[in-house]
């Protein structure tokens, strides 16, 4: 429901949607520019000042141009941006696992002396953006160099807390926010419970520590030995949000399993989202960037700036209320994206760029490829265009890919979560594979699970086949003319026939 809602709210149907293509070839016009802009001597890809940055480059445009050629040039996937990540794990390298900026004209560190909180603050902006990639693309090189940031951050915690069974990597935010919403997907993607345990770390100390003394609210900076606030003030930047969302995707894995804690986390994220809608949400429908307890029983309110971040809060808030049986909390987030509107193009973006590290992938908010400027590239606008023709994209096509992808290949996808619509048109033959999207990562519309068997019916022949869902997992190979439908659907058993 709450899909539909976002859904009607930007006033996009799926039917109404026909620029996949040039959206796609937009986005791809964007990677192209920034490959050609690596650095001569390595893979790095650097800014205007020759630099890579773990912050934007590494954290945001990276990552967006991983994921964009894994929907368009698996060549590029597995060549120039692999060789990428191996250079940046060879010269970036400052402290243990975590990178620093690096400057190549100069072959050297941006900064002589190093600074090691802000190293860890950047290199958990970079497992966030690494965490970008795994949801969707699931185990490989990327996912390798997250676990390896994630697990160096656990291996030097050092912050004691008498709430949790274990020490903290850090008790700013800043760090533990982007950390927390990592874990459960690399205990997902690894089967391994050892993550859901460092997760249980983070959120017992802020939900039976911390956000008691602090107004419901997690504080950005807490003294854990004094047991009081350095930075009282919740900010719902990236590291905020990350953090609501990994909270609730950790409280997901308990009510699945029916453990104790559960009901530990419930009141305290319940008093939390309670004062997000009380006092962070405007009437417009867009939350404030910042709320800061008076230690009265009130909230001192930033309210000359709005989190950028207002959709993925609204979407956590609608699965909170779904997990937890309430609600308010349902109402409360459909209500709120009933009223919300981007003020501008520049904000249209920035609202769905952010959509695409949601915990759920929400529908477009319009036609993107009507709000996408024409104006000078850096690292961070691109970063934010990629994600949002992205994003914009796996909605339309719940999760599809086609290799090779061409530019007038046009592909649409539907489902209703049991049965899955695949339509390509091309102006041209086109012969390739289509790839379906897996079980693991982030919540996805339709999933091919290896152990299940599916049948499938195609337009040209009118025969039906079933397949294992494991063979699906290498991909459907498929040739046409101009225009082919595919029909997937879930069969409980049967024989695997031929393909």
């Amino acid at each position: 429901m709450v899909l539909f809602v976002a859904l009607s709210v930007f006033g996009l149907a799926r039917a109404q949607n026909t620029d996949t293509p040039s959206g796609l070839e937009r986005a791809n016009r964007i990677l192209n520019t920034w490959v050609s802009r690596k650095d001569t001597n390595t893979s790095l890809i650097v800014d205007e000042d020759d630099r890579w940055s773990v912050r934007t480059t590494a954290a945001s445009l990276y990552p967006a141009m991983v994921l964009m050629a894994w929907l368009t040039n698996l060549g590029l996937y597995d060549g120039l941006l692999a060789e990428t990540l191996k250079d940046e794990r060879r010269l970036t390298t400052r402290l243990s696992v975590f990178p620093d900026d690096y400057h190549t004209k100069n072959a050297s560190f941006s900064r002589s002396s190093r600074n090691e909180e802000e190293i860890l603050i950047n290199a958990s902006a970079y497992a966030n953006g690494l965490a970008l990639v795994a949801t969707h693309t699931g185990h490989g090189r990327w996912t390798d160099r997250l676990r390896g940031i994630v697990d160096a951050l656990f291996l030097q915690a050092s912050v004691e807390t008498e709430y949790a069974e274990g020490p903290l990597p850090s008790s700013n935010l800043r760090v533990t926010g982007r950390i927390m919403k990592t874990l459960p997907l690399l205990a997902d993607l690894f089967t391994d419970e050892g993550y859901l345990y460092y997760a249980r770390r983070i959120a017992d100390a802020y939900c039976v520590g911390v956000m008691p003394k602090n107004g419901g609210l997690p504080a950005e900076r807490w003294d854990f030995e004094d047991d009081s606030a350095h930075a009282s003030s919740l900010i719902l930047e990236d590291s905020g949000v990350a953090f609501l969302e990994g909270l609730v995707e950790l409280y997901a894995v308990e009510v699945r399993d029916g453990t104790a804690r559960s009901a530990i986390y419930r009141p305290m994220l319940s008093a939390m989202f309670d004062v997000l809608l009380q006092h962070g949400l405007k009437d417009n429908g867009r939350f404030y960037r910042r709320l800061q307890p008076d230690s009265r029983g009130g909230y001192s309110i930033d309210r000359k700036r709005e989190s950028p971040h207002t959709i993925r809060i609204l979407l956590t808030t609608h699965r909170y209320g779904r997990l937890s049986g309430n609600e308010t909390y349902v109402n409360a987030a459909q209500s709120a994206l009933e009223r919300y509107r981007p003020a501008n193009n520049s904000e249209h973006i920035t609202a769905f760029s952010s959509l695409l590290s949601a915990v759920t992938l929400a529908p477009p908010l319009k036609s993107l490829v009507e709000v996408v400027p024409n104006r000078p590239r850096n690292n961070v606008t691109d970063a934010e265009m990629l994600r949002a023709l992205i994003a914009h994209h796996l909605h339309l096509t719940a999760g599809v890919r086609a290799h090779p992808w061409r530019p007038d290949l046009r592909l649409l996808s539907e489902t209703d979560g049991k049965r899955l619509r695949v339509d390509l048109r091309t102006s041209e033959p086109w012969e390739g594979y289509l790839y379906l999207p897996l079980v693991g990562g982030r919540i996805k519309p339709f999933e091919i699970d290896p152990v299940e068997r599916y049948r499938i019916t195609s337009s040209l022949t009118r025969g039906r086949a079933a397949w294992d869902g494991g063979l699906l997992n290498s991909g459907l190979r498929a040739r046409f003319n101009q225009a082919l439908t595919l029909r997937i659907e879930s069969i409980a058993s049967g024989p695997v026939e031929a393909p």
